[in-house]
């Protein structure tokens, strides 16, 4: 095979492989996670009776729409009430392991309410140290604001943060800068920014979705690339190589022939040796096989040749 036939097969593999790369790149480098419709995970009521405090919820729901009707009373230092969904449950039974957030980069909620300006978004984590078995206050909050908008509210996870009163309750007086963002136990839609106290109110989500780089898939993929490209260019300087050898054998032996066969001229025109004896004297292994090379290098046979000079 010659070494453009090579570089041409190597050319086109190597471009429908880049192809394939190109659309299985683009079609998995971004990773999405439904936390709401779906059916996958429990939704429960949230409000702060559970630590003490005075708001209610009437939840409702079905297929597509989750719908809590908060009122938001006095009586407590951070109010809330709104709606949950339990990461550890997964089609009501228990889940296998903790939700990692960290895999992903922003979060849309398409939610709307009658009043309210924004909603308040919280992700309760396990925490090694501080978190106890069943005991709400000690997981670890990490809380942000979204504004309310039809077509879905963005949130970078970058936004949320450990909210100053758990740290307090900790006994921590600073953040330490832990979010254990890969040991996920529950999410929580609250009342925000436009709640009045004593005054119902409606959130209603249609859906909660988040979104990521994909970052594995994404590393294993420059990985592939460039797999592809150093055999490819592998490829090419094999065939490139054994075209230049290829090259140098080849006129290593027209050399050697072209010697040879001078010789075999001085022979058949200084002696009377036969042609035979010429053959055997520069290489060859029979007179046939000599008088096609001679004739290759002089145009004629040998005794052609000797009755001429």
């Amino acid at each position: 095979m010659t070494c453009l036939k090579k570089i041409v097969i190597a050319s086109a593999t190597f471009v429908v492989l880049l192809a394939v790369w190109v659309v299985l790149f683009v079609q998995f480098r971004a990773t999405e996670q439904v936390l709401f419709p779906g059916g996958t995970y429990q939704v429960y009521a949230v409000s702060d009776t559970t630590v003490g405090g005075f708001s209610n919820v009437e939840l409702t729901q079905t297929d597509s729409v989750i719908s809590a009707r908060v009122n938001i009373r006095s009586g407590k230092a951070y109010p809330y009430a709104g709606m949950g969904i339990n990461l550890l449950s997964v089609n009501n039974r228990p889940a296998s392991g903790f939700f990692d957030f960290s895999d992903f980069d922003s979060l849309v909620i398409d939610v709307e309410t009658e009043r309210m300006l924004r909603i308040g978004v919280k992700i309760l984590n396990d925490d090694p140290v501080y978190s106890q078995k069943n005991v709400y206050q000690t997981y670890r909050p990490m809380v942000a604001q979204a504004p309310v908008k039809k077509n879905g509210a963005a949130i970078s996870m970058l936004d949320f943060k450990v909210p100053e009163w758990w740290l307090a309750m900790q006994g921590l007086e600073k953040d330490d800068g832990l979010r254990y963002m890969n040991r996920g136990m529950y999410f929580e839609i609250t009342n925000g920014e436009g709640t009045m106290l004593g005054i119902p109110d409606e959130i209603t989500v249609r859906s909660i979705k988040l979104w990521g780089k994909n970052r594995t898939f994404k590393a294993l993929m420059i990985v592939a690339l460039v797999v592809i490209l150093l055999a490819y260019a592998g490829v090419v300087a094999l065939a490139v190589r054994d075209s230049e050898s290829f090259a140098k054998r080849r006129n290593e032996k027209q050399n050697d022939l072209k010697t040879r066969m001078e010789r075999a001229a001085e022979m058949l025109k200084e002696t009377d040796r036969s042609v035979a004896e010429i053959a055997m004297t520069v290489g060859e292994k029979s007179p046939a096989a000599f008088e096609k090379k001679f004739a290759r290098v002089y145009g004629v046979k040998p005794l052609l040749y000797r009755r001429k000079k």
